[in-house]
């Protein structure tokens, strides 16, 4: 029995054929980025058979751009001239990260059922779809016959009530929300958010969206509405009818008042790890990062140079920033952000993957601490093993990078 939109959306695109508990379902949009595609050119070329829909497909180069070894030169090389030979009209190089790039562009709206070669591809589910991230196998069954295979995912309800106060974001709902349930909270559930007073910004969204994962669950999703409409209308003049028609059940509710939402962090080495930044202050942090799928979009560089505006980066202080997509780089060109971040002492670094995942331009040392806005915070994730890595929310690690200490942005605000 579905639950939830998930549930509604799955059946809705279910093509006839089920084993078992398992369900055959057409898919409306793929992603992938250059490393998994890297994984699947051989077999593809094995395979010789066609892409089912090449213009439901996006591909990007956001890991390894540009690319920073020798190796890493070659991979992207290789999914290039697999994109070129391909005819791929959906090929994005250096442009931003691939699960922000995606949602600006015109493909994914509400109803939607998406997949990519990432677990953060639930990043996409505040646009009220469904969209979750697979292997470089299922991808690959995917791309050549439009459909894959899922279970129904229990879904559980979460009513977001109240003002969220101007010193919190969507990184502190979430991590409030895993510090109660843990890594494991929510495996192969469905987490749909109802914003009953609209206090949630769209980028604030993503970010909520992106970081289900992080508790184990299949996918996350924020019920249509007005803020919905809004960004589809602004972004490419969409405003489909995507009222369900029909009940939904779920199989559980949560409640969470935003007005008595407090700054929060997760603490290494575990997202989940998380307590009010004010019972972890003091803390000496060598570098803070404002960026990645996470935390790199236009309203986390407006709270970062909001905070940072008039002020300057602590001594020893190394603030990076980077902005999720090429078009939010430029936006926070014309709207001062990046001149005020920049006045302040901060770095400003390609849109990228980058220091997010240990890649390049920010990798730790042994003993070092970073502050970031970014999803993990995984022993080593970041560079050395003996490195640390707090995340936060923009507004967290602009106050930190101004102290050079941990600090609770209602400090400085």
């Amino acid at each position: 029995m579905s639950e939830g939109l998930t549930g509604a959306i799955i059946e809705k695109h279910a093509d006839g054929r089920h084993e078992g508990s398992y369900l055959s379902v057409r898919i409306d949009f793929l992603m992938l980025h250059d490393p998994a595609l890297a994984l699947m050119l051989h077999d593809l070329k094995a395979q010789a058979a066609p892409i089912h829909d090449k213009s439901r497909l996006l591909v990007t180069i956001d890991h390894f751009a540009p690319a920073s070894t020798i190796e890493r030169a070659n991979l992207v090389k290789d999914v290039l001239a697999f994109a070129e030979q391909q005819g791929l009209p959906h090929c994005l190089v250096h442009q931003g990260i691939c699960h922000q790039v995606m949602v600006e562009g015109p493909w994914v709206v509400p109803g939607m059922l998406v997949v990519g070669s990432d677990s953060h591809t639930t990043t996409a589910g505040a646009l009220g779809c469904v969209a979750t991230g697979m292997g470089s196998t299922d991808m690959l069954y995917c791309m050549v016959t439009g459909t894959t295979w899922l279970q129904m995912p229990a879904a559980i309800r979460i009513n977001l009530t109240g003002e969220l106060p101007l010193h919190s974001m969507g990184k502190d709902i979430i991590l409030d929300l895993l510090g109660a349930t843990g890594e494991a909270g929510f495996l192969y559930q469905a987490l749909e958010f109802y914003d009953f007073n609209c206090q949630v910004s769209m980028d604030d969204r993503f970010a909520i969206c992106n970081m289900v994962v992080e508790a184990g669950a299949k996918n996350g999703l924020f019920f249509p509405d007005s803020v919905t409409r809004s960004y589809c209308e602004a972004r490419d003049g969409q405003a489909e009818a995507w009222e369900h028609e029909g009940s939904i059940s779920y199989s559980n509710a949560l409640d969470l008042d935003l007005s008595a939402m407090l700054p929060k962090i997760a603490s290494p080495h575990s997202p989940a790890n998380v307590m009010n930044v004010a019972d972890a202050q003091g803390e000496t942090i060598h570098q803070v990062f404002i960026g990645s799928c996470t935390g790199g979009r236009l309203r986390d560089l407006e709270m970062a140079a909001r905070v940072l505006k008039g002020g300057r980066v602590a001594p020893g202080m190394r603030l990076l920033v980077s902005p999720a997509s090429q078009r939010i780089y430029r936006e926070s060109i014309d709207r001062g952000y990046v001149q005020a971040i920049m006045d302040a002492g901060g770095v400003m670094l390609n849109p990228s993957c980058g220091p997010c995942g240990g890649i390049d331009k920010g990798i730790l040392a042994a003993g070092e601490a970073c502050l970031s806005t970014s999803n993990r915070n995984f022993q080593g994730r970041m560079g050395d093993p003996a490195s640390r890595v707090f995340l936060a929310s923009a507004l967290t690690a602009a106050a930190t990078a101004l102290r050079g200490k941990i600090t609770d942005p209602r400090e400085v605000l």
